[in-house]
C-alpha cells in the first residue's frame, strides 16, 4: 500500500505525539481491578453457577457481535479518537452499574460494558497504524502494538497485585468501582489524541474522496464496504478466521482461572494473607500476557509473518496437554504460557491484516476481526461452562483443545493457500 505524502494540512510530525499518548492511554485503561475478581464476585456475591456465568458471557458475546462492526464503522466515519474517548468513558459508567446492581439487573451493566468496549476495539489499532502511516513508519506497527499491549498488561499486573488484598480489606463491589476511575481517565486522555487522516484520498491524490452523505447512510456504507473488503481479500478473511479461533481457544483456561484457584482452597475474601496468595496465583497469567505482547514483534521479525502465527498454534497445542492430564495449582504455569500465546496473536494477526486493507475502512475491518473472534469466544465459553458445571475443568479444557487443533489446522491451511495465491 502506498505511503505517499498525505494531503492533510498538518505536517506528519504533528502526529508523532500520538505514539506516547497511545501508550499512556493503554497504561491507564489497564488498571482493571475488577478483572482478577469478577468471576468470584458473581459466585460469592450473587451465588451464580458456571452455567449462569457462562450464559452472561454468551449475552456479552452476542452484544459484542451486534455492536462490533457498527461501532467500527462509526469510528471510521466520525473519528477513532472520539470512539476511544466515548468507549472508555462509557465503560467506566458500565463498570459502576455492574458493581452496584443486583442480579439479574447487573446484566445491564455487563452488556453495556460489552457495547462500550467495541467502540475501542479496532479504533485503537486503526489510530495507531494511521498515525504511523503519517510518519512513514508502518513497519513499526507490531512493535508499538505489542509494547502498548505489554504496557497495559503491566498496569493490569499492578491491579492484580492489589486486587486480592483490597477485596480482603474492603469488598468486591468497592474494588470493582475503583476500576471505573482509571477507565474514565483513559477516556479523557483519548480525547487529547490527534485524529490522523482516515481516507485514502488524503494520502494519494489519485484516489477520489467519497461523496458526502447523511451520517446514518454513511455508516451503513462503511459497514458494507468493510465487509466487502474482508470477504473479497482472501488472505485477510483467512487470517481473521485463523486468528479468531486461536484467540477463542487459547484464552479459555484464563476464563476459569479464578474459580480454578479457589477450588484449591485459595479465597481472597477470607483474610489479607489469602488475598495476597490469591493475587500471587493470578500474576503469572498476566505476566504471560505482557511478555507475549512484547515478543510478538521479535517473533514476526525472526520467523516472518507467514510462520509466526502457526508457531503460536503449535506451541499452544503442546502447552494445553498438561491441563488435560492433571488437576493441580501448578497448572497456573500452563495458564501463563497460554496467555502469552493469546497476547501474541492480536498484534501478529493485526499487523498482517493492516498491511492489506485501506485506511478508509481500517477500523471497520479490524472490528470484523473482533466480531468473528467474539462469535468464536461465545461458542467456546458457553459450551465449556456447561461441561465444567456437569463434569470438571478438564472437560472444558478438552473442548478448547479440540477446537484449537481442528479449527486451527483448517484455517491455517486456508490462510496458507490464500497467502500464496494473493
Amino acid at each position: 500500500m502506498s505511503e505517499a505524502a498525505p494531503t492533510d494540512s498538518a505536517p506528519p510530525s504533528a502526529f508523532a505525539r500520538n505514539i506516547p499518548l497511545y501508550y499512556l492511554f493503554q497504561f491507564v485503561r489497564g488498571f482493571h481491578f475488577w478483572l482478577p475478581i469478577w468471576f468470584l464476585f458473581l459466585q460469592s456475591q450473587h451465588g451464580l453457577s458456571y452455567v449462569q456465568i457462562g450464559f452472561m458471557e454468551v449475552l456479552f458475546g452476542i452484544a459484542t457481535i451486534l455492536a462490533e462492526v457498527p461501532t467500527g464503522a462509526i469510528a471510521d466515519r466520525f473519528g477513532r479518537r472520539v470512539a476511544l474517548g466515548m468507549g472508555a468513558l462509557g465503560f467506566a459508567g458500565a463498570t459502576v452499574l455492574f458493581a452496584t446492581l443486583n442480579f439479574p439487573s447487573l446484566i445491564v451493566g455487563h452488556l453495556f460494558m460489552s457495547i462500550t468496549r467495541t467502540l475501542m476495539s479496532g479504533s485503537d489499532d486503526a489510530l495507531l497504524y494511521d498515525s504511523l502511516r503519517q510518519l512513514k513508519r508502518t513497519g513499526e506497527y507490531e512493535r508499538h502494538a505489542g509494547r502498548a499491549s505489554a504496557v497495559a498488561t503491566a498496569s493490569l499486573l499492578a491491579a492484580t497485585i492489589l486486587a486480592g488484598p483490597l477485596v480482603s480489606v474492603l469488598d468486591f463491589r468497592t474494588v470493582i468501582i475503583i476500576s471505573a476511575v482509571g477507565m474514565g481517565l483513559a477516556g479523557l486522555i483519548a480525547l487529547t489524541l490527534r485524529e490522523p487522516p482516515r481516507r485514502e484520498a488524503e494520502y494519494d491524490a489519485s484516489v477520489d474522496a467519497p461523496a458526502s452523505s447523511r451520517s446514518g447512510v454513511a455508516v451503513l456504507s462503511e459497514i458494507r464496504t468493510g465487509l466487502q473488503i474482508a470477504l473479497r481479500t482472501r488472505p485477510v478473511l483467512w487470517a481473521i478466521l485463523f486468528g479468531g479461533v486461536m484467540l477463542a481457544t487459547l484464552d479459555l483456561p484464563e476464563f476459569f482461572i479464578q474459580p480454578f484457584v479457589r477450588s484449591h482452597g485459595v479465597d481472597p475474601a477470607i483474610a489479607l494473607l489469602d488475598g495476597l496468595t490469591y493475587s500471587g496465583f493470578m500474576l503469572p497469567s498476566f505476566l504471560g500476557l505482557m511478555l507475549g505482547a512484547m515478543f510478538a514483534a521479535p517473533l514476526a521479525a525472526q520467523l516472518g509473518e507467514r510462520r509466526a502465527l502457526p508457531t503460536v498454534l503449535v506451541v499452544g497445542g503442546l502447552v494445553f496437554v498438561p491441563l488435560l492430564a492433571v488437576d493441580h495449582l501448578a497448572l497456573v504455569a500452563s495458564f501463563a504460557l497460554l496467555a502469552a500465546g493469546t497476547a501474541a496473536v492480536q498484534p501478529l494477526a493485526g499487523g498482517y491484516i493492516n498491511r492489506r486493507i485501506p485506511s478508509d475502512q481500517r477500523a471497520t475491518v479490524l472490528s470484523i476481526f473482533s466480531l468473528i473472534t467474539a462469535v468464536m469466544i461465545t461458542i467456546v465459553i458457553g459450551s465449556a461452562s456447561a461441561l465444567v458445571d456437569a463434569f470438571d475443568f478438564q472437560a472444558g479444557f478438552g473442548l478448547a483443545f479440540a477446537l484449537l487443533i481442528a479449527g486451527g489446522a483448517v484455517f491455517w491451511a486456508g490462510w496458507r493457500r490464500a497467502h500464496y495465491a494473493g
